[in-house]
């Protein structure tokens, strides 16, 4: 690598650290936004133990985009100042130039797929268990009789006019949000009340923790009205809710989703196979968006070099706002589009998936090949 290239390398890295802390900023503020809407039982301490768990998952937007603008901004500035008219009088073959970015570019996606295999199932079930204790001590504090009323989060909602001395809530509204399939039927509950969703109303309730802390047991007396396809009354009925169904810090958490598998998971998972396709597609849709999400700053990287060398005369404002306009409305609706195509079953994942790194890497070498004929 030579004086120049190394010049341009430092460039890039500079203008990149700046951007990425600002972008993370914001879209990790968003992000935790996000999580606390999802899970506003959450108190201070467990909103500070989450923090860790829900800021990595900014970098796999954050790191490309912020690349893909430094590159605009570094070699904008570049062709501006006339150093890369010089750097061709000097004999250098274009492509020199862009090498540095290709580089660095590389460096990035190796972290971005280190990122996207290992740290991000982590983060996600790091956020999965602050939830998770956080409800515990929540259900823990209404048997211990320091409240007649639970709120966590869109999944359940309880509440009782009063506490009885021995120690019976009395009329009782309970309303969740779960699915017909989950809940304490897994635990070998009978009860058609085990599944969800509902809404209803009873007499008297008592509620507490199982001993493994796994399980919201209630135990109902004279059901006025339930809701689950039909209406019924009964004199009693159980419930036995898994917490995996309270816990609501990502709308597609279930008990171990393929968000939640690291690499090495989703591929064991592949190669076992399973008699349900869509599970399968839905394992392969996220194993090759990791690794398409993974790659994307070295295409970022190949298209934001020579677009930057072209628009030299933009300005700073406007090197964020092409930036912007390449990975939000166009890469990332591309991913979305791949996903719901290998889902679907429309298109195999590999392909689906690569969408828009395809576009990005076209449209790179197209810029590239300008800049070599000019």
């Amino acid at each position: 690598m030579n004086r120049i290239q190394r010049y341009l390398l430092r460039e890039l890295l500079a203008s990149f650290l700046l951007l990425l802390g600002i972008v993370t900023a914001i879209v990790g503020a968003a992000l935790m936004l996000q999580f606390l809407h999802k899970a506003p039982e959450l108190g201070l301490i467990a909103v500070v133990r989450a923090l860790p768990y829900v800021l990595p998952e900014a970098f796999p937007i954050t790191l490309p985009l912020a690349f893909l603008v430094a590159c605009l901004l570094a070699y904008g500035r570049f062709a501006d100042d006339n150093e890369f008219t010089a750097f061709r009088m000097g004999g250098m073959h274009p492509w020199q130039a862009i090498v540095p970015a290709i580089l660095l570019g590389a460096v990035l996606s190796l972290g971005t797929l280190w990122l996207n295999s290992d740290v991000l199932p982590w983060a996600t079930l790091g956020k999965k268990e602050v939830v998770r204790d956080q409800i515990q001590q929540l259900i823990r504090a209404l048997e211990r009789g320091a409240s007649t009323k639970l709120t966590l989060g869109d999944s359940f909602l309880m509440s009782a006019e009063r506490r009885e001395s021995d120690g019976a809530f009395k009329d009782v509204q309970i309303t969740f949000r779960g699915k017909a399939d989950e809940s304490g039927k897994k635990k070998g509950s009978a009860d058609p009340l085990a599944g969800g969703p509902f809404d209803l109303r009873a007499e008297r309730a008592w509620l507490w923790l199982s001993e493994d802390g796994e399980l919201l047991n209630i135990r109902l007396e004279k059901l006025r009205s339930v809701r689950q396809d039909t209406r019924l009354t009964q004199e009693e009925g159980r419930l036995a809710i898994e917490l995996d169904q309270l816990v609501s810090a990502s709308p597609r958490e279930k008990a171990k989703d393929e968000d939640q598998m690291t690499g090495e998971e989703l591929l064991y998972r592949l190669a076992r196979g399973s008699p349900n396709a869509e599970l399968v597609r839905e394992w392969e849709a996220e194993y090759w968006r990791r690794i398409a999400m993974g790659f994307a700053p070295l295409f970022f990287g190949l298209l934001g070099a020579p677009l930057g060398l072209f628009s030299a005369r933009g300005s700073r404002a406007s090197a964020f706002l092409m930036g912007l306009v390449v990975a939000l409305p166009v890469y990332y609706p591309l991913l979305r589009l791949g996903e719901n195509l290998a889902i679907g079953g429309v298109l195999p994942a590999p392909i689906a998936m690569m969408l828009g790194n395809a576009l990005l890497a076209v449209a790179g070498g197209w810029l590239v090949w300008r800049i070599v004929r000019v």
